[in-house]
């Protein structure tokens, strides 16, 4: 698929799983009027509570966490979950993106986590697909396994479900895709589908940002995904006013978040700063991997190991070489490899 066809794809559908993040970060002070609406989600805020690192796991001597730190004063990471049931109190979180505004760089990056990832989820304390989290304790489990896995400091996620997605595409008139022959072919359950130009309705765009047996699997599905985000903001900087008070009208309501109102204001203020000339990265997690069958007969991606995906992962979202991974992180990873049998190369 080439770039021009990737934009096309990618600019409607980025407008249904995300209108709060239109809101937010394309810095428009119409959009306040609706954040009173928000479903907001009351979570814990201290530091425990979320999975951020404690000072006494730390494994960084004082030289490198001062320099550590300034890094980490430069980027806001946000979490995006997107539900695979109707609804938002059951089922698993399919998709799960890392958003991280690095507002020194000017740079918003992009990682996608594969829900199939095998990673402690503290709620149970046991090694699963990383989306059970979900099931576990909804999208504040989901954030906190995240964190204690990743070394991250998440403090805020935005969810949303597909039964709202589809409806949104329906509201739009429609998703138009080039389909390629492989996705065609994985499409075919919904119809009769061939290589070429479609407009999907609601229920089929789901379908088709889901399919990934012969379309690339989880890491093909993924960078569909972390494409809709890439392209959203030049297309949000566009809308019309009537445009977006007409979407957010019937959108708003659809979406989950942590936000408050005061805490979104800070962030569209944030966004302000580095709207112009921002630059975009993408990432998938984890970085390297080996697909593994375990004892309870399910597929996973294990990390091969997590340590040095978090290593990887810490780079390119802070841009530091002094990060030395966490006590949980070591222990975490030395439980994957005797779990899975995946060891370093």
């Amino acid at each position: 698929m080439t770039e021009k066809r990737k934009l096309s794809t990618g600019v409607k559908i980025g407008r249904v799983l995300f209108t709060l993040f239109i809101l937010v970060l394309v810095g428009v002070s119409l959009g306040l009027e609706f954040l009173p609406n928000l479903n907001t989600i009351a979570i814990p805020k201290d530091d425990e509570k979320l999975g951020i690192v404690k000072k006494e796991e730390i494994n960084m001597d004082e030289a490198q966490l001062k320099v550590y730190q300034e890094k980490q004063k430069g980027v806001q990471n946000i979490l995006l979950i997107g539900v695979d049931e109707d609804g938002y109190d059951s089922g698993r979180s399919d998709v799960m993106i890392i958003v991280s505004l690095d507002s020194a760089g000017k740079v918003m990056k992009l990682t996608s986590v594969m829900r199939d990832t095998l990673s402690y989820i503290p709620g149970s304390d046991s090694y699963q697909k990383l989306n059970h989290s979900y099931m576990e304790g909804g999208p504040l489990e989901t954030m906190t396994a995240i964190n204690r896995n990743l070394d991250l400091n998440i403090r805020d996620f935005v969810v949303f479900d597909f039964q709202a997605v589809a409806d949104a595409v329906d509201l739009i008139g429609g998703y138009p895709v080039y389909m390629n022959s492989d996705e065609a072919y994985d499409m075919r359950q919904a119809g009769e589908f061939y290589e070429g130009e479609y407009v999907l309705d609601g229920k089929q765009a789901i379908m088709y940002m889901r399919i990934r047996y012969n379309s690339g699997g989880d890491q093909g599905r993924n960078q569909r995904q972390r494409d809709l985000i890439f392209y959203l903001l030049e297309y949000a900087k566009g809308m019309g006013r009537r445009e977006m008070i007409s979407f957010a009208k019937e959108m708003l309501p659809t979406i989950r978040t942590s936000y408050s109102v005061s805490s979104i204001e800070k962030l569209m203020d944030l966004y302000d700063g580095m709207k112009d000339g921002l630059k975009t990265e993408q990432y998938s997690f984890p970085f390297d991997y080996e697909g593994v069958t375990l004892n309870d007969g399910l597929w996973y991606a294990v990390p091969r190991t997590m340590r040095s995906n978090v290593l990887t992962l810490q780079e390119k979202i802070f841009a530091s070489d002094s990060y030395v991974p966490s006590v949980i992180v070591d222990d975490i990873s030395y439980s994957i490899e005797n779990y899975s049998g995946v060891y370093a190369e």
